[in-house]
């Protein structure tokens, strides 16, 4: 980042404005209704979803934590995530969150990684984040990035922005390291993204002048692309973070919206398939739960409704002698729906 300015942002007339209002990113906006159980009973539907999911390996994406920042284009105007533009806070994730959630800072980031190990997560990844805006002196052995500012496309529409918690010059923690390895190589395996250093790059090589030392002498360009040479899919499976998670997202399978996760234990993003549901009356919810009281209940579905899945957990709250909840589809709506219930 090192201190950014609204010339991270840059300019692109066709990429869709930015909501005034970026609840549809955020994972705590739940539907507020009355439910009891998983289903059995009578109350009408309530909320859908946006998007899909389709990635058939299975990833815990529990560590990741949705922060959400308003400062974002919505889309990518028709381009594709290419290259991965490495940056450093120039402090805090703390300070870095307060930043991005500031609508006057006109800058963001779609992940940060703290020295601790902890990844968080600011704009979706099929949204363009404002991070490498305007370029200075671009690197011109980045063929994409030539080509692309040839065709007026600002580089934002084309890279996913990684934040690192620290200063320039500074060294990474072991924990620093392993998290953006992993973060890394989910995105490589997710985007196809190439792993080599014209697709693996820093913010300076986007901006030279004012970005010269950004992500700066500290970073382990060399540790990392050795880590990351020959990477192919599947991606590996994080470490699991320690004590309890507060929240989660989805950092990089864009195709699953982030809220259907956010506060759920133990997620894992598999495709499915399809199933049918067994019950009439059977409760979809933003998260798994057995309360009538606590709000989740998004709608009831009838017996037969066919359903695609996307992810499960085997962590929700017990139902029958099971704690598995399944997550469709958002094709299908999104929402969760205990195991139970579909057959």
């Amino acid at each position: 980042m090192t201190n950014p300015t609204a010339s991270d942002k840059g300019s692109n007339p066709n990429n869709q404005p930015t909501p005034t209002s970026d609840e549809y990113q955020n994972p705590d906006y739940q539907a507020t209704d009355t439910a009891a159980s998983v289903g059995g009973g009578s109350f009408s539907p309530f909320g859908a979803a946006v998007a899909a999911a389709t990635n058939s390996q299975k990833i815990d994406i529990s560590r990741i934590v949705w922060k959400g920042s308003p400062n974002h284009w919505v889309g990518r105007d028709n381009q594709k995530v290419v290259a991965i533009c490495n940056h450093i806070m120039q402090g805090t994730m703390e300070s870095t969150n307060g930043w991005f959630k500031n609508r006057r800072s006109e800058v963001s980031a779609h992940f940060g990684v703290a020295k601790d190990g902890r990844i968080w997560q600011w704009v979706r990844v099929p949204d363009a984040a404002w991070g490498n805006g305007i370029p200075e002196n671009p690197d011109t052995s980045l063929d994409w990035l030539v080509d692309g500012l040839k065709g007026q496309v600002n580089p934002n529409n084309l890279t996913v922005s990684i934040e690192h918690e620290g200063n320039t010059g500074e060294a990474f923690t072991e924990q620093q390291f392993q998290s953006t390895l992993w973060l890394h190589k989910y995105l490589i395996t997710t985007y196809k993204i190439v792993p080599d250093r014209k697709h693996i790059i820093g913010h300076y090589q986007v901006s030279a002048r004012s970005r010269a030392n950004c992500p700066g002498k500290g970073f382990p360009w060399q540790r990392l692309m050795n880590e990351l040479a020959g990477y192919q899919s599947p991606a590996p499976e994080p470490v699991p973070v320690a004590g309890p998670v507060s929240s989660n997202t989805n950092p990089v399978n864009s195709l699953v919206d982030m809220k259907w996760i956010q506060g759920v234990p133990g997620v894992i993003i598999s495709d499915l398939g399809t199933r049918t549901v067994n019950t009439n009356n059977a409760y979809v919810r933003t998260k798994p739960s057995l309360s009538g009281t606590d709000g989740t209940l998004l709608r009831v579905l009838p017996k037969s409704k066919t359903l695609r899945f996307t992810g499960y957990t085997e962590a929700g709250p017990a139902f029958r002698g099971s704690m598995r909840w399944l997550l469709i589809s958002d094709l299908d709506g999104g929402g969760w729906i205990h195991g139970s219930m579909v057959g």
